[in-house]
């Protein structure tokens, strides 16, 4: 698919955006609450998996996609200045906790280190180009998880706005993006509707795969489980529900509700 017909990836390439400490007023945003904290941490966190998520895919036949390894590229510059305007903030604060891996964590992390590239690259390089269909619809729901993630924290903490709202800028370029690719994706075969539709129900929550849920749980407790935010969370899931072939799909819905049922059991 060429520029002219959809997200302009040349366009984009050539006005990355960065969020740098010199342009924020950290002394403004001193004694912030613990609940604002933990959430910034945690998605601080979730910004610096970028390398180990470009590493992932760039093994498969994504890498064979001109238009999404320019996208990629600068998308990974991106999420490193915003992981780093986190981390200034988190400095500013003296907020040193960070989400230690589960013994279960650890054993995923060592597979996803030692042996998931290989499989992955083996596996997917069988099912050819229709696999990049499910890369870009998962793509686009952690995009749109981070989108609401960020704007809800600046709803809560509007001191943040300075740093919240140009995230959320660009946030909205990177949801822009999956939401062109995934549909052309999608509707490219029925092989690849196939591979987008497995993605999206076995889409993980972004930060949760190494984590005890109890890290996860609070930060998602206080983003999300005010009943005003409901209408935020199902218009994410339904320009998911738009794409071709998922119809009907809340997959951020209920990656929330199974949040929240482990956080009743566990009380």
């Amino acid at each position: 698919m060429s520029d002219s017909a959809g997200f302009d990836v040349r366009s984009y390439t050539r006005t990355p955006r960065s969020l740098r400490r010199k342009d924020l007023d950290l002394a403004a945003l001193q004694g912030l609450g613990t609940n604002t904290l933990l959430t910034l941490r945690h998605l601080q966190q979730v910004e610096r998996g970028t390398l180990r998520l470009m590493r992932d895919l760039l093994v498969t036949p994504t890498h064979a996609e001109s238009r999404v390894t320019a996208f990629l590229t600068t998308w990974a510059y991106e999420e490193y200045w915003i992981a780093d305007a986190l981390e200034a903030v988190l400095d500013e604060n003296n907020h040193t906790e960070v989400a230690h891996s589960t013994k279960l964590g650890e054993l995923r992390r060592s597979w996803d280190d030692r042996v998931s590239p290989t499989a992955d690259a083996i596996r997917t390089n069988l099912l050819g180009s229709d696999i990049v269909a499910g890369h870009m619809a998962v793509g686009l729901l952690d995009s749109l998880v981070a989108r609401a993630s960020y704007a809800r924290a600046g709803q809560l903490e509007p001191r943040l706005g300075a740093v919240i709202d140009p995230i959320v800028a660009i946030k909205d370029r990177h949801v822009e993006f999956y939401v062109d690719e995934a549909s052309d994706r999608l509707a490219a075969s029925p092989a690849a509707g196939r591979l987008g539709r497995r993605a999206v129900r076995t889409w993980r929550w972004p930060g949760s795969r190494y984590g005890a849920p109890g890290y996860v749980q609070p930060v998602l407790r206080y983003l999300f489980a005010d009943p005003s935010v409901r209408a935020d969370i199902d218009a994410a899931d339904s320009q998911v529900a738009a794409l071709p072939g998922l119809a009907g799909a809340h997959p951020i819905r209920q990656a929330l509700g199974r949040f929240a049922s482990r956080g009743a059991r566990h009380r």
